[in-house]
């Protein structure tokens, strides 16, 4: 008899909070995200976020001057729209027009990233801009767990399930959905922090030194550089 198949979480656990909303991506994530939303949109805009969770970075992109509209598979408040991203319905909100489109640490939920981002190229108008978000797989740490466990940082049998990281998708991997998804003008940038605190992040401080010895370093735009953020723009 095959398996029941067990419930797959969309979220990781929330450590943080921003003005009373759970904060579930790494730490410095969201706050890289707005610095790379304000870089490309110096004047303001109107932004789709998409995987917006319990809407602290939405809240943290609207403190900034933006006008956002946020949408997640299961959304906590009933300010944040419904939307399956393996199963997008456009509703007229979250059809734009917008100056870009946010999907931070989202991408390794969802079963086929490509269609995803087929989609969301669909709703923007040419020089329009992009921002995606997720694990860097290629972090000396992330290296490191795969040669030992066979899985990256924050993947794995632990992490399928819950909070549901079911895809992996190296830096060249996602930058090629993005470019071929109808982006061009594409950045690769990595930022935010591991989640060790106290004597974990004492022996991972250790650990990234000894790797730098031996030729396994990356260098980091913004924290540790744990995540990977691609910018983009509609072509």
């Amino acid at each position: 008899m095959a398996e029941a198949e067990q419930p797959t979480g969309q979220r990781t656990t929330a450590t943080r909070s921003y003005r009373g909303h759970g904060v579930h991506a790494a730490p410095g994530v969201h706050e890289y995200a707005v610095e790379l939303v304000r870089a490309a949109l110096p004047h303001g805009g109107r932004v789709l976020e998409v995987g917006a969770g319990c809407g602290a970075l939405t809240l943290r992109l609207r403190d900034a001057g933006f006008d956002v509209v946020p949408t997640d598979l299961d959304p906590p408040h009933d300010w944040i729209a419904r939307l399956d991203l393996d199963d997008p319905e456009w509703t007229d909100q979250a059809r734009g027009p917008f100056d870009m489109v946010v999907c931070v640490e989202t991408l390794e939920h969802v079963e086929n990233p490509r269609k995803v981002l087929r989609s969301i190229r669909s709703l923007l108008r040419a020089g329009d801009g992009l921002l995606v978000s997720t694990p860097n797989i290629t972090h000396p740490h992330s290296r490191l767990k795969m040669l030992l466990r066979g899985a990256p940082y924050i993947f794995g049998p632990g992490h399928y399930h819950q909070p549901g990281h079911i895809t992996i998708l190296p830096d060249w991997m996602l930058t090629e959905h993005v470019r071929l998804a109808g982006f061009d003008r594409i950045r690769v940038t990595n930022g935010g922090d591991t989640f060790y605190r106290g004597a974990l992040r004492v022996a991972y401080r250790v650990e990234i030194a000894v790797l730098a010895l031996v030729g396994v370093r990356q260098r980091a735009h913004s924290g540790d550089g744990i995540c990977t953020f691609v910018t983009a723009t509609a072509a």
